[in-house]
């Protein structure tokens, strides 16, 4: 900067390696000027660090990408922010602001898929039964509650149940229809009464509104005058209660 023109030794400064080197400045001859060295210092690299992120699931709100990495460096992100809409694994590059010795870092976010809870379909279950237990956990090993916690049989019709997933399972909510079946009052004609000793009718196995069963007693007896009563109970599965007939 004072005019002296000369060579320096090395000729090149090298940023290769991190530390503290001396340049030696040789001076032209004939300038009446003497050697000088100068320090030059190469500062490490530095790489930026983070804690891990993820994974999220999709949809999800995640965090928001930090600023200031964990060892104090600076700098902004692209993509600048996470985005869950897209199942699979995203990169995301940290470039630090300049002045800080600090490479580019690339850091991996992966987004998972949501998961539909799978149950077996419950009912129909006829009107005033005893319906089965809403599970807790699905299937496919999803837990969580039910909206109501129980089925109702008290009054016929179609019910929607819904199941929340329990959170940090990338579960989406599932519903199930039940229906409840009304309870068929039972129809028949009524026999007798009968002669004693007269051949009766047979008792119908079939209701007249179409639910089949049996009798107890089976037959009728007219061997003995007063009143009896036979009782029919409806074959499973035809949400209909037992009657009896007096005869």
């Amino acid at each position: 900067t004072n005019g002296i023109s000369g060579t320096w030794e090395p000729a090149i400064i090298s940023t290769a390696t991190a530390g503290t080197s001396i340049y030696v400045f040789t001076p032209d001859s004939n300038q009446c000027s003497v050697i000088d060295t100068m320090v030059i210092e190469i500062l490490p690299e530095l790489t930026p660090q983070f804690d891990p992120m993820g994974p999220y699931c999709q949809y999800s709100t995640p965090e928001i990408l930090p600023l200031v990495s964990n060892n104090g460096i600076t700098g902004t992100w692209n993509p600048s922010t996470i985005n869950t809409a897209i199942v699979g694994v995203a990169d995301y590059v940290f470039t630090p602001d300049p002045g800080q010795c600090a490479v580019d870092t690339t850091i991996s976010i992966e987004i998972t898929d949501q998961i539909q809870p799978l149950f077996a379909q419950l009912g129909p279950y006829c009107q005033n039964s005893i319906a089965d237990t809403l599970p807790l956990i699905s299937d496919n090993g999803i837990t969580g509650t039910w909206s109501p916690a129980v089925i109702s049989t008290t009054s016929a019709g179609t019910v929607a149940y819904i199941f929340t997933p329990d959170s940090g399972q990338c579960a989406i909510p599932d519903t199930m229809y039940i229906v409840i079946l009304p309870e068929i009052t039972l129809v028949f004609d009524q026999l007798g009464p009968y002669c004693q000793n007269s051949v009766p009718d047979t008792l119908p196995i079939i209701s007249n509104n179409g639910v089949t069963g049996t009798w107890s007693p089976d037959s009728i007896d007219t061997k003995v005058a007063g009143m009896f009563t036979y009782t029919f109970t409806p074959d499973s599965g035809q949400c209909a209660l037992p009657v009896t007939m007096t005869i």
